[in-house]
């Protein structure tokens, strides 16, 4: 991040969603965001139009906001303009490494995609519970519903891995998990911190799920504002 003259600037940040949802999870996140922020949010298009910003000015503080997949739907030329990155429910790799664990992951999420094809919106239904999201949440399935898109993110999700260094040209990374991560167990969390912990925070959000920035705003932002207010301050 380059240091600023003085004047007022508007900082950037982007948000990008996990599987299975689409940009309007993050609208009660404006109403937190600071207004010398511009708010914008990535969309991969499974319900209807997609989105993909990008920043505009690297003289400002660039932060990304990254649920899930989405650290993966991110593109690597955003991640090397960031100030600060905060990871919600991340992974490096879907499946465990012990090959029990990895070998029932698989299992599960090949049954996940053979049901996807046959009944989508009965796989949304159960991954939003058990993602403790409510199912009334779900976007319309209306006739831009691109199903298709949403079972190739799948097929993608069985072997997709992420370079940890492509994240360390951020200056601070928060990661936040839920205790009761369903979907991506908080060790993935914490496995994260261990190889970015000179420049990463942990924090853990009791009793929440795999949506924790849907669900539990209030307390996910109690852990990122103070670490957004320092770096504003230093910008």
């Amino acid at each position: 991040m380059h240091s600023g003259s003085g004047e007022a600037v508007e900082h950037e940040l982007i948000t990008y969603h996990g599987w299975g949802f689409d940009r309007s999870c993050w609208k009660e996140w404006k109403s937190v965001i600071p207004e010398s922020i511009a708010f914008k949010s990535f969309d991969r298009g499974y319900y209807g139009d997609t989105s993909d910003p990008s920043f505009t000015d690297d003289d400002t503080l660039n932060i990304l906001f990254l649920h899930s997949f989405g650290l993966h739907l991110c593109p690597a030329d955003q991640l090397s303009r960031s100030d600060l990155i905060v990871i919600f429910s991340g992974f490096l790799n879907f499946h465990p490494t012990a090959i029990q664990l990895k070998r029932r992951s698989k299992l599960m999420l090949r049954q996940m995609i053979k049901k996807f094809r046959l009944e989508p919106e009965e796989v949304l239904k159960d991954f939003y519970r058990n993602s403790s999201m409510s199912p009334e949440r779900i976007p319309e399935l209306s006739d831009e519903f691109r199903d298709q898109r949403m079972l190739n993110d799948l097929n993608v999700l069985d072997e997709v891995e992420l370079n940890p260094g492509m994240l360390k040209s951020a200056e601070l990374i928060c990661i936040l998990h839920g205790s009761q991560d369903r979907i991506v167990p908080k060790s993935k969390g914490r496995e994260l911190y261990t190889l970015l912990r000179d420049r990463a925070r942990y924090f853990e959000v009791k009793e929440a799920g795999h949506a924790l920035p849907f669900t539990h705003l209030e307390q996910c932002w109690s852990f990122i504002e103070p670490e957004l207010n320092e770096l504003l301050e230093n910008s």
